[in-house]
């Protein structure tokens, strides 16, 4: 397994997670290894004049990852993809290199040392600091340039090529062709000092190196599949600092580097679906908030709900109150509304109430029309002999029993003729009900006076 993973190093999902929790911590030198390391720090110091205090600064001050934001210069991330390409080869040589009588490997706390990396091994019951490779990516001729630096100035220090440039074919095509004669006889020279292929490719160093800065900028983890591209500039830089460093509590832990070294030798078994600790949390924080924003909408929709049946009740009391009844429909309260304004009404209330005048006064007529009828069919019906003998010689005493009930003259030619006295009438107008006085008149003959 391990051998396989050497050779086809991919990286899942879950790993970068994990990876981002790795390095999201910031590591110390355990006690243990202080007097190895300080001793090789003094042997491959590119200063010569450290004093022991300056040493021992290095020795106790915490390393991490976001230390070297710092490096990030205005659309330009090629030193800070330097300082993160070391932080990986860390991890590969923990994770699958390291054997034998090497314990771990750590990051040199002497950032101007020409080795990048720390061995520390175990001789016997004692304990040794050696140096370790120098970690170059970048250009053909950049990578080119510092290897042939390494191999004529420093001999007892390898290079790791994390860019393959001059561990592939494809990456010594990009060389000059005099850089490539040169690079054939370098190593025909050192057989030794051949570049170090790293199990990272250049898509694996860029995709990760966007995860970190993602990651510590807005808190956006490859879970979260977001494409928003990392922008490099001052401000971010600046912004990334001030998050990291001047906040009240760091938002980073501390650990040593022990654990560094059994963090990395777990990365590349971690599954695809490994969640780092933060992004657990921001799933926690979004059900959460799911289940407010559901509650919430819920409490509108009930508050809504009540105000609506409030309102309802209050205009059905109302219009109880009015002696209005089935207006507190939307609908007919509209068309009620309208078919009042069409016959000139402000509301419909001034129009139900004189049509309710007006039709029991029709009702009134009417009923006093149908009595009269049955009275003068009964007289019709017991005289039929004689009004067929004397239909032409009505006398004037029929005219004067009409006389003397109305107080008015009046023939009556026909079956449903009747005579109706002088009355008064209230009518509902737009100014209010008024009286009004109507002068006798005859009911079944138009444009007779009396």
């Amino acid at each position: 397994m391990l051998k396989r993973l050497v050779y086809e190093l991919k990286i899942n999902l879950g790993q970068r997670e994990y990876l981002l929790e790795i390095l999201n911590y910031e590591y110390v030198i355990p006690d243990e290894f202080h007097t190895c390391v300080k001793d090789a720090l003094k042997k491959n110091a590119t200063n010569s004049h450290y004093s022991e205090e300056a040493i021992d600064s290095m020795l106790r001050k915490p390393q991490s990852m976001a230390v070297s934001i710092g490096a990030i210069r205005d659309n330009n991330l090629s030193l800070f993809r330097g300082k993160f390409a070391e932080w990986l080869a860390c991890i590969e040589y923990n994770a699958l290199k390291n054997k034998g009588i090497v314990l771990m490997t750590i990051i040199n706390p002497d950032s101007t040392s020409k080795a990048d990396l720390l061995h520390i091994i175990k001789k016997g019951d004692k304990y040794e600091a050696i140096p370790g490779p120098d970690i170059k990516c970048g250009g053909s001729s950049y990578v080119f340039n510092q290897w042939k630096k390494i191999v004529t100035n420093r001999y007892d220090i390898p290079m790791v090529d994390m860019d393959d440039v001059l561990t592939t074919e494809e990456g010594l095509n990009m060389l000059t062709e005099k850089q490539r004669m040169e690079f054939e006889q370098l190593k025909q020279s050192y057989p030794k000092k051949k570049p170090i292929k790293s199990k990272w490719n250049k898509q694996d160093i860029n995709r990760l190196m966007i995860d970190y800065l993602k990651y510590v900028s807005d808190g956006i983890t490859p879970f979260d599949s977001d494409d928003k591209p990392f922008v490099a500039n001052k401000d971010n830089r600046e912004r990334i600092k001030d998050k990291i460093f001047n906040l009240p509590q760091k938002p980073i832990s501390q650990s040593n580097w022990g654990d560094f070294c059994n963090r990395s030798s777990e990365l590349f078994s971690i599954q695809e679906n490994y969640l780092n600790p933060m992004t657990i949390a921001k799933l926690e924080q979004k059900k959460r908030d799911k289940e407010i924003q559901e509650k919430t909408k819920l409490l509108g929709e009930t508050l809504r709900e009540d105000r609506k049946k409030t309102s309802e009740n209050y205009i059905e009391k109302s219009n109880r109150a009015h002696g209005i009844n089935n207006v507190s429909k939307p609908k007919q309260k509209g068309i009620m509304t309208n078919i009042a304004k069409f016959f000139g009404y402000d509301r419909p209330t001034e129009m139900f109430a004189e049509v309710a005048v007006k039709a029991v006064t029709a009702l009134a007529v009417e009923g006093g029309r149908a009595i009269a009828g049955k009275m003068i069919h009964s007289s019709s019906g017991s005289n039929q002999s004689l009004s067929d003998n004397k239909r032409n010689a009505r006398t004037s005493n029929d005219t004067n029993d009409v006389k003397n009930s109305t107080s008015e003259r009046s023939q009556v030619d026909s079956s449903i003729e009747h005579i109706v006295k002088k009355h008064g009438q209230h009518y509902n107008t737009r100014e209010g009900p008024i009286w009004k006085e109507k002068e006798p008149y005859t009911r079944g003959k138009k444009n007779e006076s009396m």
